[in-house]
């Protein structure tokens, strides 16, 4: 393109700029005026997205949506609501200069609602308005420097006036609740007044092209052909696109479908590969979609015939990978009229099978929103809860309040109300849509799916508070009377059922309670009572037929094993019912990051540990049941277990259960996992470690002959290189060559508790130096020797278990019938019976089939990259704020050097890598380079101590008070001392996460003293002896000729990393560079 060209280009560009401005800046008084079609409105954001595309250098492409805008507590009449996006205008006041009042900077695109609309719900007024907008940055860094306004306007006299205002910045929208609720403030001599109350749904997501996969496909119990011969089945996925897309530059028509191959005469087959599927939008309108699947009998010669097909929706399928729906096939049926006797005919839909897969997002924006709301869509069917308030709940928080939402559970799936911060009466007023999702609309479908669960929570970022809970059962729906019910835009005539309902906890009434409605939309068949459905009766005590079983069963158990063990075959869960041990565990499909062991553990370990006396109020022995143990994220030792071998029992791994005793004779639960080489190894949930016990069963003869070599070669290494490190006490040898150390704490005070790891430490040393950064004199060829040599020490021969009485899975129980309960000595050859007693057994004439309580297991999402990279920061500010505040009121300079935190927080995926066990030639030679780069920003003449932590949550409160109270480097009176903090946040499913803190001090070093200034200091030798006794210790260090070869190069700083109280002489060595 020419100059000319470029600047005829600029100017049009400007004179459109100009007429959008004015256009903007005008005020509309008239309703009118403003748009009220949402479909021109987003037409407009399009065109105007190929504009930008042109002219605009390539960056993040986002897109904004506003609706349902509702307003209440309002100081004006006829409010309107103005929102501004973006821009950089600022009023600046310089009447202090002797200079006025300036309008500085550009004000960004805005928009204005009409008159609003009583709500029949109750919550406020709504307006008719929705806003779509496409905007493009520059960079990521950028969208931070931008912010949306909310303005309360009052119209006059063809005047619009300004009653109050609030503002959210663009990164927070970027990774925060779609819905969100404002105050809007005014303030008038000093002191902020709230002038309304303001909540709308805000999307506010990168335009982003989605790469899905989709794979290990299974179908179950298909329909045969026409022929009634088992088919070949193929299956074909595609999400439906507009055909105006084949006319855009996306070209977001293409590539939205895949076939798999097909398989050979079989009703019951499995695809392990069918295909991508890009889809290019926000993720809210991919999680709007829905996926066709299309299931065919293949044909080699004619087309092929389909014998099924599923519309599944995407919602809630994404989050953890797993796709599941239920086929139909439609036939064409005759029917003779019984008046006119002429032959019709009609559509029958009629079952044919279902369908489960595993979907994979390949690429995800770097910030994702969360809590998005469930478009509903004509010809579908919804069940519709409207959570109004919450009456009366029980302060969960030091501050007296708290910070409570809703989940509603329905079908194994769950969505969330928003948060009412500091509210012990909180007001929703919000409604939450689920889709029925079944292939024939009949009763016994819908009554498959259960109860409505309502659940009350106290928003906490270390694991969240439960408050209480109810159930609707859909009888109660059904007998309602009926009504209008749903918002302004999506209003039906149902049976609604509307109450006020008591919330229950610990088993018990509480005087906490909830206003709701629930309802189906549109309404079911008349003829669906469910009276013939969900029969069985929720009993608190456990099964007559498990308890006469369980009196024979223990007849068989040694005297001297009953008295030392509990034996315990059920437990009770968060509702004080009863259930045998094995129900609390089943098989989940897991997402491909799932599928390794030493992310299970890693990802278990991240669930918080808590006591149940802490979580239920002083109750002991509690067993969550799995999904509420994920909604809670954290929990007791027995809920980590289950959920692991659960997880692993999916991988077809033998897995298991243990229930026994701690060495301090507390009762603990871990994991047993039985190796097919005749190995067992046990996996202890608190601490992801691993203890292996070799040649204690049997083994498999399934393996194949040469992975039981490789097996044995691996394990020959691993014995050589314990004989060189371990003696028999599991204890390092040669410490004193030790010159490398981080300090690697869980951050968790009730981790420690779990397993005593204070009086452990003595017996297993490893855990210290699992984590290291090497910055001594010593060379890299010795660190990488000694750290190779740390690697391959995974497998602890030293367990922290006393006794082993039960193992346990998803299908049985044993007892330990053994001379012996302790794990290091029994054999676990659970077929044999002299040594395992089974609890479900055929030939004491005890057969029941063992199935799970609750509905399909569904882990929670991952943490988004932005979501982690925000409390990143929030970690690190609360943290520097403690600190810093703690020596202000001591009057002590604090120092923060900020060029240290992007170079610490690069590198701190090292630790994590190194707790999975993934450590890569790579990775190490990074890690090297990593270290490099510290050692050069140290300030010359200074000593580095860093202190590496680990956390399992990411509350910055308690991080803050943690590290504050663990390490007290805040006291240090020094005025040279400075500091350095870098955080590092990894996000697994299940919505946990791995937090890294790296908290740096650097000390001022020692001045260095010659012989000179050494021989006038004597003189004063009397008076200052503990001063003279350090600098002759220097004046000999400095003697030694490695110090001479380095004298003439200047000191960058000393790179020391701790592991103990007791510093060695190698770890006070300077680093020269």
């Amino acid at each position: 393109m020419s100059n000319t060209d470029q600047t005829d280009s600029d100017k049009n560009e400007k004179q459109k700029e100009k007429k959008t401005i004015e256009l903007e800046d005008s005020e509309t008084t008239d309703e009118d005026d403003l748009p009220q079609n949402e479909q021109t409105i987003k037409q407009f954001g399009e065109d105007e997205e190929e504009e930008e595309e042109e002219e605009l250098p390539p960056g993040p492409h986002f897109k904004l949506v506003i609706r349902n805008i509702s307003i209440r507590n309002s100081v004006v009449e006829q409010p309107k609501i103005r929102f501004t996006f973006g821009g950089n205008f600022k009023i600046v006041d310089n009447r202090h200069k002797g200079g006025k009042i300036e309008e500085i900077g550009e004000k960004g695109k805005q928009f204005t609602t009409g008159k609003t609309t009583p709500d029949e719900n109750g919550s406020g007024n709504l307006f008719p308005n929705s806003f779509t907008k496409y905007k493009r940055f520059k960079s990521y860094e950028e969208i931070s420097e931008h912010e949306l306004t909310i303005e309360l306007i009052s119209t006059g006299c063809c005047k619009a006036t300004s009653q109050g205002s609030a503002k959210i910045n663009f990164l927070e929208l970027a990774n925060s609740h779609i819905q969100r609720e404002v105050k809007t403030e005014i303030q008038k001599k000093g002191n902020h007044k709230i002038t309304a109350i303001v909540s709308f749904h805000c999307y506010f997501q990168e335009v982003w092209d989605y790469d899905l996969h989709f794979y290990e496909f299974e179908g179950t119990n298909l329909l045969k052909n026409k022929k009634d011969i088992e088919p070949d089945p193929q299956i074909k996925l595609k999400i439906k696109s507009s055909f105006m897309n084949y006319f855009k530059k996306d070209k977001n028509f293409f590539k939205r479908s895949c076939t798999s191959e097909h398989e050979l005469n079989t009703n019951n087959p499995r695809w392990v590969e069918v295909g991508n599927v890009t889809y290019r939008g926000i993720f809210s309108e991919l999680e709007n979609e829905d996926l066709i699947c299309e299931v065919y009998n293949h044909k080699m010669v004619g087309n092929s015939e389909k014998i099924g097909e599923s519309l599944i929706g995407m919602r809630g399928f994404l989050d953890y990978g797993v796709l599941e729906g239920a086929l139909v096939r439609t036939t064409t049926e005759k029917q003779k009229s019984e008046s006119s006797g002429i032959v019709q005919k009609y559509n029958k839909k009629i079952d044919g099978g279902s369908i489960v897969g595993l979907v994979e997002v390949e690429n995800y924006p770097p910030h994702q929103q969360y809590g998005d709301i469930v478009i509903l869509k004509p010809g579908r069917n919804y069940i519709g809860v409207h959570i109004s308030r919450c009456t009366n709940l029980r302060s969960a928080d030091p501050n007296g309040f708290s910070d409570p939402f809703v989940i509603v559970e329905f079908g194994g799936f769950k969505q969330r109300t928003k948060i009412i911060y500091r509210s012990l009466d909180p007001i929703f007023e919000e409604t939450l849509y689920f889709e029925l999702k079944v292939g024939v609309l009949n009763e016994q479908n819908i009554g498959n799916k259960g109860n409505l669960k309502v659940m009350v929570f106290d928003d906490d970022e270390a694991g969240d508070d439960f408050l209480g809970s109810c159930e609707i059962d859909l009888k109660e729906i059904v007998n309602s009377s009926e009504s209008k019910v749903g918002n302004n835009l999506n209003r039906c005539t149902s049976r609604v059922y509307k109450q006020r309902l008591t919330l229950f906890a610990n088993g018990e009434e509480t005087e906490q309670l909830i206003d709701l409605k629930a309802w189906f939309q549109p309404d079911i068949p008349k003829e669906f009572t469910f009276k013939n459905l969900n029969k069985k009766v929720k009993k608190k005590k456990l099964s007559k037929v498990y308890r006469e079983r369980e009196a024979i069963w223990r007849q068989k158990i040694p005297k001297g094993h009953l008295e030392k063990g509990d034996f315990e075959i059920a437990g009770a869960d968060e509702d004080y019912y009863e259930h045998f041990i094995p129900t609390y565990m089943s098989t989940i499909t897991l997402p491909k990051e799932l599928r390794d062991r030493r992310v299970i553990a890693r990802t278990i370990k991240c669930f918080t540990f808590e006591n149940d006396e802490i979580t239920f109020g002083g109750r002991r022995d509690v067993w969550c049941s799995p999904n509420f143990f994920l909604s809670l994220m954290k929990g007791s030792a027995e809920e980590h277990a289950a959920l692991q071998v659960s997880m692993l029992i999916s991988l077809e791994i033998d897995a298991y259960l243990c229930q026994g005793k701690t060495k301090t004779g507390d009762e603990h639960y871990w994991v047993m996992v039985r190796e097919v080489d005749g190995n067992v190894t046990f996996c202890e949930c608190s601490t992801a470690k691993k203890y292996l016990l070799e040649g204690k069963w049997e083994g498999s003869i399934e393996e194949d002959s040469d992975e039981l070599e490789d097996r044995k070669s691996k394990k020959k290494n691993k014995k050589k290189t314990k004989k060189k490190n371990v003696n028999l006490n599991n204890k390092k040898k040669n410490k004193k060559k030790k010159k490398y150390n981080t300090l690697s704490e869980s951050g968790d005070e009730s981790q420690d508790r779990i397993l005593n790891e204070k009086e452990m430490e003595t017996e297993d040393s490893s855990d210290l130096e699992k984590n290291k950064i090497w910055l001594d004199n010593s060379s890299d060829e010795e660190q990488d020797k000694i750290g190779k040599e740390e690697m391959e020490i995974k497998d602890e021969t030293i367990m922290p278990y006393m006794t082993l009485e039960i193992v346990a899975n998803h299908k049985n129980l044993w007892a330990n019938i053994q001379d012996t309960l302790d794990p290091a000595q029994i054999l676990y050859d659970l077929e044999d019976e002299k040594k395992w007693l089974p609890f479900v057994d055929e030939k004491d004439g005890f057969e029941k089939e063992i199935k799970p309580f609750y509905k399909t297991i569904r882990l929670g999402p991952k943490i988004p990259e932005g979501r982690a990279q925000l409390f990143a920061n929030r970690i690190r500010k609360e943290v520097i704020a403690g600190y810093t505040n703690f020596r202000h009121g001591k009057n002590l300079k604090t120092i923060f050097l900020k060029k240290f935190t992007p170079v610490i927080e690069s590198g701190l995926d090292y630790y994590e890598k190194r707790e999975l066990e993934v450590i890569t030639e790579e990775d190490e030679q990074s890690f090297k380079i990593w270290r490099g780069k510290i050692a050069e920003l140290c300030p010359q003449g200074y000593k580095f101590n860093a202190y590496t932590i680990n956390f399992n949550y990411t509350d910055p409160t308690r991080i803050r008070n943690y590290i504050m109270e663990k390490y007290d480097f805040q006291q240090d009176e020094s005025i040279d001392t400075v500091f350095a903090c870098g955080v590092y946040v990894r996000g697994y499913y299940g919505k946990v996460s791995s937090v890294w803190v790296m908290l740096c001090v650097m000390n001022v070093l020692p001045k260095k003293i010659d012989e000179k200034e050494e021989d006038k200091k004597g003189k004063k030798k009397d008076k200052q002896q503990n001063t003279g006794n350090q600098i002759e210790d220097e004046k000999k260090s400095n003697k030694s000729p490695k110090k001479k070869k380095k004298k003439n190069k200047k000191t960058k700083g000393e790179f020391i990393s701790i592991a103990s109280n007791e510093e060695s002489d190698s770890e006070k060595d300077e680093l020269k560079k």
